[in-house]
């Protein structure tokens, strides 16, 4: 599990180099701006990397590029995302005036939400910014992974006391995770021979999502009309609850 400041725990541990190949697990839990800092830190030393059980969000744009080789154990999760960002698309559109309306009630709510959830609406931007430090993931992927899971947009902001709620709807696409198949992988730049992307089952546990909101396969030029993951009837929105 990787928390804040633990970057520097990294670069001590590994002060006489990385001479060894490294096996990296990372949970998916762990904080997602000081995986990418770590991501950056083995890109500048490429090391031999194995990844071992999972790797998704953080870890799969930043950690899985930053190897000079790279193999990935069977049964692994590789997954990519936009929901660590979502703080930010949050803030962009309340600048918009797209959730709260003009009225003085509404723009109180505004802001006191704005303070209650500041430190997710940071780490969104800050995601955003410390992954484009690395420019390991080329950009039409990058492309990619935004139009298939970065299209959840706020809606329907309510709140009792302290305690806000608010709904995620998708836009267009419904997905919340990309997992490569070995197509993927080698879009990605990546050549892992024996590969095989987890199933649909098995990435749903680690990912913490239904399977239907999983996109499995190669990155799409063009993305279809039909959504690539589609949101059944009765579940177009998912409540997040938040405390201050």
């Amino acid at each position: 599990m990787v928390k804040l400041g633990e970057v520097d725990e990294v670069a001590q541990d590994f002060a006489a180099g990385l001479k060894q190949p490294l096996t990296v697990s990372i949970r998916p839990a762990s904080d997602p701006v000081e995986v990418a800092k770590i991501g950056l830190w083995l890109q500048q030393r490429r090391p031999v990397l194995q990844v071992r059980g999972d790797c998704v969000g953080s870890c799969a744009k930043s950690i899985l590029l930053s190897g000079d080789t790279l193999t990935i154990t069977p049964g692994s999760v590789i997954a990519f995302g936009g929901m660590a960002e979502v703080g930010m698309r949050m803030k962009e559109q309340i600048d918009a005036g797209d959730i709260f309306s003009d009225e003085e009630r509404s723009q109180a709510s505004r802001d006191h939400f704005l303070k209650v959830f500041k430190p997710w609406i940071d780490r969104g931007f800050a995601v955003r910014e410390q992954h484009a430090r690395q420019a390991a993931v080329p950009d039409a992927v990058l492309r990619f992974i935004d139009a298939a899971t970065g299209g959840w947009r706020v809606d329907r902001v309510s709140f009792s006391g302290e305690d806000f709620s608010f709904n995620l709807k998708p836009v267009r696409h419904g997905c919340m995770w990309w997992v490569p198949d070995a197509v993927g992988l080698k879009q990605l730049g990546l050549d892992v021979p024996g590969y095989r992307p987890a199933r649909l089952a098995d990435a749903a546990k680690p990912l913490d999502v239904p399977q239907h909101l999983i996109y499995i396969g190669p990155t799409l030029e063009v993305l279809p009309e039909q959504p690539l993951c589609t949101v059944p009837p009765g579940s177009t929105t998912f409540n997040i609850h938040a405390l201050p």
